[in-house]
This record gives C-alpha cells, sequence and structure tokens, in this order.
C-alpha cells in the first residue's frame, strides 16, 4: 500500500467520528480537501489533523442530539430534570426485591417514564405526590404526618428532600413555559388529550440509571467505607461533567451547562448540610465537581453572550 492509499484510509477512520449522515454527504468533500492539503510522503495524519477531526465529529453529534423546536433553556432544564429524577429513585429507593413499598416503587417508575417521554403535566402531578410524600414530617410535624397517606419514605433533614421538589420545580417551568399554554388551547381545540408529550421524548437509555443501582442492591453490594463510595460517584461523575463542558464548548450550546447545574443541586445542599463530616477525598469530589459544572457554566455564558 502506497502512502497515499495508506493515509487516505486513516483519514476515512478518523471520520467515524462523524454520524452516517453527515459522512454521506460531506465525507468524500473532506477527504478531497485532507488529502490535497497533506505531505505527499505522509502516511497517517498529523496530531493537529486528527484532533480537529475528532472534536468537528464530536461536536456534530453533541449538535445532532438537540431536540428540534425547543429553546435550550427547556430542553436542558428537562435534561437536567431526567438525570436528578432518575439518580434520586436509584440511590434511594427501598429494596425492590421485596417490594417494601410497592406503591412507591410504581410511582418511581411512573414518574420517570413520564419525565422521559415529555409528559411534563403528568409528571408534574407525580412528582407533586411524591415530594409530598418524602416531606410528611417537615410539612406537617410528626403530630399530623399520619394525615398524609403513608406509602413511601419520609425524611426529617432538607437535602433528602431537595431533588423531589427540584423536579416539581423544574416541571412546573416546563409546564407553563412560553408556546404550552398556546398548545394546551389547540389541543382542546383538536380533542387531543391533554396528558399528551409536551417535550420530545429521552432515551429510554436513561433507565439504565436505576436498573443498575437496582441490581446492585439486588446482590447485596454495598460499600463498607463512606470513602470509596464517594470513589465510585466520582468515577462515574467526573468523566460525564467533563463531557459536559467539552459540549458545551465544542457545540457553543448552553443547554448542557444548564443541565448540569439542575443535577449538582441537590449535591450542594447535601454537602452544606453535611460541611462537617466530609473527609478530604469528599472534599476533593466536590470541589472537582464544583469546578467542571462552573466552568461549563462560564463558557455557557461567554457562548450565549458571542450569539
Amino acid at each position: 500500500m502506497n502512502h497515499s492509499a495508506s493515509l487516505e484510509q486513516r483519514y476515512r477512520r478518523l471520520l467515524r467520528a462523524y454520524p452516517r449522515a453527515y459522512r454521506e454527504q460531506h465525507g468524500e468533500e473532506l477527504i478531497s480537501t485532507l488529502m490535497e492539503a497533506a505531505d505527499p510522503q505522509a502516511r497517517r495524519p498529523a496530531f493537529r489533523e486528527m484532533f480537529s477531526l475528532l472534536v468537528g465529529g464530536f461536536a456534530v453529534r453533541v449538535r445532532n442530539a438537540r431536540p428540534g423546536g425547543v429553546p435550550w433553556w427547556a430542553d436542558g432544564l428537562h435534561l437536567g430534570v431526567v438525570a436528578v429524577v432518575t439518580t434520586t429513585f436509584a440511590t434511594r429507593i427501598p429494596v425492590v426485591l421485596h417490594f417494601i413499598h410497592p406503591v412507591w416503587a410504581a410511582l418511581a417508575i411512573v414518574l420517570m417514564l413520564a419525565i422521559i417521554r415529555g409528559w411534563t403535566r403528568v409528571a408534574l402531578l407525580l412528582a407533586l405526590v411524591a415530594a409530598m410524600q418524602v416531606s410528611r414530617p417537615m410539612i406537617l410535624g410528626s403530630a399530623g404526618a399520619d394525615w398524609i397517606p403513608f406509602f413511601g419514605p419520609a425524611y426529617g433533614d432538607i437535602s433528602p428532600v431537595v431533588p423531589y421538589w427540584l423536579v416539581v420545580v423544574g416541571l412546573a417551568v416546563l409546564a407553563v413555559r412560553p408556546g404550552t399554554t398556546m398548545r394546551a388551547r389547540s389541543e382542546k381545540d383538536t380533542g387531543v388529550r391533554w396528558w399528551g408529550p409536551t417535550l420530545p421524548a429521552r432515551s429510554f437509555l436513561w433507565l439504565l440509571v436505576p436498573v443498575f443501582c437496582w441490581s446492585l442492591r439486588l446482590m447485596e453490594f454495598s460499600f463498607r467505607d463512606l470513602s470509596n463510595w464517594v470513589l465510585f460517584r466520582a468515577i462515574l461523575e467526573i468523566p460525564i461533567l467533563a463531557l459536559v463542558l467539552c459540549a458545551t464548548v465544542a457545540a457553543r450550546d448552553s443547554r448542557w451547562a444548564l443541565a448540569a447545574a439542575v443535577y449538582l443541586v441537590p449535591g450542594l445542599v447535601y454537602l452544606g448540610e453535611n460541611l462537617a463530616d466530609q473527609s478530604r477525598r469528599g472534599f476533593a469530589y466536590w470541589g472537582v465537581l464544583i469546578v467542571l459544572v462552573a466552568a461549563s457554566l462560564v463558557a455557557a455564558r461567554r457562548t450565549r453572550a458571542r450569539a
């Protein structure tokens, strides 16, 4: 194989970073441009070209992931709410195998499905029920907690209930955002049911988050040391938030940063409530998350300022 054929083959491999539809439309044009500008004796692309192609492919994929017809802030808020609700139920639902709270388990599953499918009106009602359930002692006190039917957990601290109320607030904003009122009127005129989707549906792959955590519980998997749990979460969250920062910069889109900020809110409340109990590893973990989300927000702000 001569140098030119070897170089072209490597360029084509790098172009796999782009979506197939993009390659079909622009692939040959990109190959021709790259081959014309390349050194005739080169057998492999320069590092700068490799980096540019990979970043360009990542940016195109990120842009293609955006749903059409939805404001960036609404899509980012929806994505953040999905992240909060799936991770909250993944880590705080009772053991599923024994169905200690079957109604609560059913509520969690239906609520996650409603949010993922974009049924914000149905999800808002279900989220309000869930938030009232976990906040019984805080709302009514120990004497009046029995006024609300018991079918799920109840917390007396602020940090465990914040995710539920954050989901309620986020869904309320999405349900009354500009455009949904006119859509509701048109649905009433055309006879479409009110509980239909008001946002594009998310991928069902989000349900793998609670399924994975529930599977660990069914296998009676646990961390003996809290610092190991922090390390486990860091291994998952830090790369994801780093990708959020890269997506914000590469695609020049603010929705990913907003989603990350919404996701971090419950964690910041927990950190503030348990600040004295944090170890060095815990402070390092939270510090990295805060820096990544803050950097994403700064990049998003600059993107909005240039737009």
